[in-house]
């Protein structure tokens, strides 16, 4: 009896030898690959360091399964037939090259370096918008082949699999033009290159920040925190506003003082803002105008123009509260009151 445990334990341990290799020795390869690639990164070229990061995980699960795929072909039992092996090597085939697959697929970002590399005129550097648009698509291509190397291993016939798929795939885009159209759209969009991810546009009867464009539709986030997401061929057929892209802001605004005023104190008025305005840090100095526009029902109207270089929404909204402020002290300076409605009632003398 000592001598059938004794010989069993000795033909377990194999076995248990390679378990627990499996289990240890992937956390100490990761620990070793991180630090190296951590003191060669800055000798490495980007790209380089980028696939060899993307691959550290794939291949820690890589040396684990093979460690699993040795410890289960050693297992000393009667089950170890020739089909327990085929279908043992056909899971690590399975395994590996789905872990190969999801190397590539953590080496999307990639694409954003040849993307900088190449002559396009891209600031990538601060709009990722065609970065994360060819991520996605460099994504997709991998999981398809990923699928069909699979598919393959299972023995699956892919090249009769992918005819029918052509087919079918004809029959679905005469069924989905709207599908195709909103892709073509799409791409038409990150090449034109009209906004970004994060600038503030206007697209039709919607306004928002800008959060994702992806092949069927675009994701923005308006000034009430609400995500609409409209489709890429609708925004192709609108006039695409850009408020990043401006310089500055127009601000145009009509002071309404009573018909008490003189000509002396209109002509005051107006030169103390134009004054006022030019003094302004935030404000190009020489877009101000500040004149006598009309006579209205109830008071004369002097129109201002400016521009200011304010530009995001919150800051100009802060900015327009301080200097009306001081506009308001002005014109009370300037000995003028500013008009409102009014109605004058002639009642007839009583007899």
């Amino acid at each position: 009896m000592q001598e059938f445990t004794i010989s069993l334990v000795l033909d377990l341990l194999p076995t248990v030898l390679f378990l627990l290799g499996a289990l240890v020795l992937p956390l100490l390869y990761t620990r070793i690959i991180r630090r190296v690639l951590d003191g060669l990164h800055g000798h490495l070229t980007e790209w380089l360091y980028i696939l060899f990061n993307s691959y550290v995980q794939p291949t820690s699960l890589i040396l684990r399964s093979v460690l699993l795929y040795l410890a289960l072909m050693v297992v000393p039992f009667t089950f170890n037939s020739p089909t327990y092996q085929t279908v043992l090597r056909l899971l690590f085939d399975l395994a590996l090259t789905f872990l190969l697959g999801l190397g590539a697929w953590r080496a999307a970002p990639m694409c954003r370096l040849l993307l900088r590399s190449a002559q396009n005129k891209l600031d990538l550097t601060t709009n990722n918008t065609m970065g994360r648009f060819f991520e996605n698509i460099f994504r997709a291509l991998v999981a398809v082949f990923t699928g069909i190397a699979i598919l393959d291993r299972l023995g699956v016939p892919v090249t009769g699999l992918l005819t029918g798929a052509g087919v079918a795939g004809l029959a679905v885009s005469l069924a989905a033009q709207s599908t195709l159209s909103n892709l073509i759209a799409g791409i038409t969009l990150v090449l034109e290159h009209p906004f970004g991810i994060g600038d503030y546009v206007i697209l039709g009867s919607s306004e928002g920040t800008v959060e994702d464009i992806s092949f069927r539709s675009t994701r923005i986030r308006t000034t009430d925190n609400v995500a609409v997401t409209i489709e890429n061929s609708k925004i192709c057929s609108e006039y695409i506003q850009n408020c990043n892209q401006r310089s500055s802001r127009l601000w145009q605004f009509t002071l309404g003082l009573t018909y008490d005023a003189t000509r002396e104190q209109l002509d005051t008025v107006c030169r103390d803002l134009t004054e006022l305005l030019k003094a302004q840090p935030t404000v190009q100095a020489d877009t101000v105008t500040a004149t006598v526009d009309k006579f209205n029902d109830y008071s004369i109207d002097i129109l201002v123009r400016l521009y200011v270089t304010t530009l995001p929404y919150g800051d100009f909204l802060r900015e327009k509260s301080r200097l009306n402020l001081e506009i308001m002290q002005l014109v009370a300076r300037d000995g003028c009151s500013f008009a409102f409605p009014t109605t004058t009632l002639d009642m007839p003398a009583k007899n």
